[in-house]
């Protein structure tokens, strides 16, 4: 059969139509962007994000991350309620302290949504609870969390704190070495720093905070209410959390192929003392495999601020906890 010209020029056109309409096999997936803000440089609680973005999955699921890193929680979330940034990831009392004084925000997530602080103490004096009753403890402050937490547990094993002395030091590694150099006898600090004792030979781990209370809260990825109604963000954050549940995964069942991933962005420490420390932080489980966004922890590590007048109310999980994308990825992952 012939064409004319007038029906084969209606047909190029019904197709031209249909090929615009068709998604084709190479159709261009849609991109997203989010900036994120960090309150320290890379460190072990990143591993859940890590593992996704260094991988490549984010990429290859259209999330695009650009990474800030800036000094502490409180510079964290100013840069945050600024504008400047669409997530920050922060610690729990600072979330509180904002949401107290009418900052609108919600935890969409945790990577590590429980601490992984240990009570170290000179080999010396032993290495029981019991042993630390009357010695002298290095910590933030004389009624900070780091010395509560340490109250806290010599009262659950039977051991009266009265008589410990608690001495101003500041940071994880500056403990550390007020227990090497002998101006303490113990302290309470992070698993990497722990590792690094212990490889020192200094100090031996007396307990860890997590076997006795595992719901004080550590790090949420914090977001601005405005933000929840924006659908391209919201898009992103779908991403973002179904990602780092699959690291977290990821880190707690390979915690050696996680340390390596970890050691690219931190080649300053050695590699099997990185090893060292994931594998610990795994048998802790202390990874938000399934989101990391306990209403539990939230209300445990509330309370426990406001007895400590960090905060002045206690602030309740459904305050701060958006559970939608944390939901959306378990409903796809399973729960674990």
């Amino acid at each position: 059969m012939v064409l004319s010209k007038g029906r084969l020029l209606a047909f190029a056109g019904l197709a031209a139509a249909l090929l615009a309409a068709a998604p084709g096999p190479v159709a261009a997936q849609e991109k997203v962007k989010i900036k994120l803000v960090f309150p320290t440089a890379v460190t072990t609680f990143f591993l859940p994000y890590l593992v996704p973005q260094d991988q490549g999955w984010y990429k290859e699921n259209g999330l695009e991350v650009e990474e800030t890193f800036v000094n502490g929680d409180a510079t964290a979330m100013r840069t945050l309620l600024a504008g400047d940034m669409d997530l920050a990831v922060i610690g729990p009392p600072t979330v509180f302290n904002a949401v107290i004084q009418g900052a609108k925000l919600k935890s969409i997530g945790a990577w590590q949504p429980v601490v992984d602080y240990q009570i170290v103490a000179d080999k010396k004096i032993g290495a029981t609870l019991k042993d630390l009753s009357g010695k002298v403890f290095a910590a933030v402050g004389p009624n900070d969390m780091t010395a509560e937490l340490v109250r806290m547990m010599m009262k659950k094993h039977g051991v009266d704190p009265g008589e410990t002395r608690f001495i101003q030091v500041g940071g994880h590694a500056a403990r550390l070495q007020a227990v090497e150099a002998g101006k303490a006898q113990a302290t309470l600090i992070n698993t990497l720093t722990s590792v690094k004792g212990q490889r020192d030979g200094a100090v031996n781990v007396v307990a860890r905070v997590v076997d006795d209370f595992p719901s004080v809260g550590y790090v949420m990825v914090v977001t601005k209410d405005s933000d929840l109604t924006n659908p391209q963000k919201r898009k992103a954050y779908e991403i973002l959390t179904k990602g780092a549940i699959i690291g977290a995964r990821f880190v707690q069942d390979k915690p050696d192929e996680a340390a390596v991933l970890l050691n690219k962005r931190t080649p300053d420490i050695d590699l099997e003392m990185t090893k060292e420390v994931v594998r610990e932080l795994s048998k802790q489980k202390v990874w938000g495999i399934n989101g990391g966004n306990e209403a539990e922890v939230v209300n445990f590590t509330s309370r426990v601020s406001k007895e400590l007048s960090m905060i002045e109310r206690e602030v309740k999980a459904e305050e701060v906890l958006d559970n939608s994308f944390v939901d959306k990825a378990l409903a796809d992952l399973g729960k674990r």
